[in-house]
């Protein structure tokens, strides 16, 4: 996004220190209003109708409390670019989107991890009661992320599959149902992708050892041929096989879905490897690019289909174990 000619507007108020239950009031509205604060001097917030509206009545409702504020329209100031101001904004969003990424994603383990025998009708209706309190809370943080980074919509994708795991099922990105698989019924079997396999057959196959089968064979066809169906063989990642691509989700997010495994298989993680494969690393997880950079380095170290493969297991294992870490944020 280019910043030249981009206007912001600059807040900042005085109290006496006797009013700190006026201050916070102040705080808060500006906090609602997405503002951010800039070298602990002002706050800003990008030029638009509304923020002139709500900072002219502000300013107003400072000197009613006895107080004093400047409101400023400019351009960023000398020691900053309108990026760096940009970079505030994302940054503390973020934040914010974590913060509910993460109670998100206690609401959802919780209902995953219910006994069997308690009572499914109450659970479903508590996870449907939280999922619509959070989802209010999505809507207003959406109205004041004004630079998204992307994690908003990472935020709406587990609300999405909290709402398809409450209602006892599992929808992929565009809305469709996909059917529950037992993990019993592909055991024993060989699974079968194109070869020189890149981060989705990669990634799938290590779901398969790690959560499916661990003896599961794996086969490589050319990658311009279009294998049809025999016994004992699970063709994936490739025309008319038994798991691809559905909509806009991976063969990896497929497999995950299909088997029930969003509980094992963390969201970020989840989100890495659909960013890396549908080439949209910029708006991924900001481990993405690396986590990209490091397959590159696998892939060209390992020309050999199988040997790679074998060399990415252990990948895939450090990255669940980074990514269920409090610093990994796990979700």
């Amino acid at each position: 996004m280019s910043y030249v000619n981009f206007r912001w507007y600059f807040f900042s108020f005085t109290l006496s220190a006797r009013s700190q239950t006026a201050r916070m009031r102040v705080w808060r509205r500006l906090n609602s209003m997405g503002a951010v604060l800039v070298k602990n001097a002002f706050y800003a917030l990008p030029a638009s109708t509304r923020h002139h509206e709500q900072l002219t009545w502000l300013v107003k409702e400072v000197e009613g409390l006895g107080g004093e504020a400047l409101f400023l329209e400019t351009a960023p100031p000398s020691n900053m670019t309108g990026a760096q101001l940009a970079r505030l904004f994302t940054q503390a969003r973020d934040a914010d989107w974590a913060a509910l990424e993460r109670e998100l994603t206690a609401l959802l383990d919780a209902v995953r991890d219910a006994p069997e025998d308690a009572d499914a009708g109450s659970g479903k209706e508590a996870c449907k009661a939280g999922l619509k309190r959070i989802e209010k809370r999505i809507e207003a943080l959406a109205a004041i992320d004004f630079f998204p980074g992307g994690r908003g919509e990472r935020v709406r994708a587990l609300a999405a599959e909290g709402e398809a795991l409450c209602s006892g099922k599992r929808a992929d990105r565009d809305g469709g149902v996909l059917p529950a698989q037992d993990p019993a019924d592909w055991r024993g079997k060989t699974w079968l992708t194109r070869e020189d396999p890149y981060i989705d057959r990669l990634a799938s196959f290590w779901l398969v050892r790690r959560f499916v089968d661990p003896e599961a064979g794996l086969e490589f066809a050319p990658a311009d041929s279009s294998p049809q169906a025999q016994p004992g063989v699970v063709r994936f990642d490739m025309a008319e096989a038994e798991f691809t691509h559905v909509g806009r989700m991976t063969t990896f997010e497929v497999l995950c879905a299909s088997f029930r495994l969003e509980r094992e298989l963390p969201a970020r993680l989840r989100d890495i490897i659909h960013s890396i494969d549908m080439d949209e690393t910029d708006a991924g997880p900001p481990e993405a690019p690396g986590v990209k950079l490091t397959l590159d380095g696998i892939v060209s170290l390992n020309p050999d289909s199988l040997r790679r493969t074998e060399q990415a297991m252990l990948f895939f294992d450090a990255l669940l174990a980074a990514c269920k870490t409090p610093n990994g944020e796990s979700s």
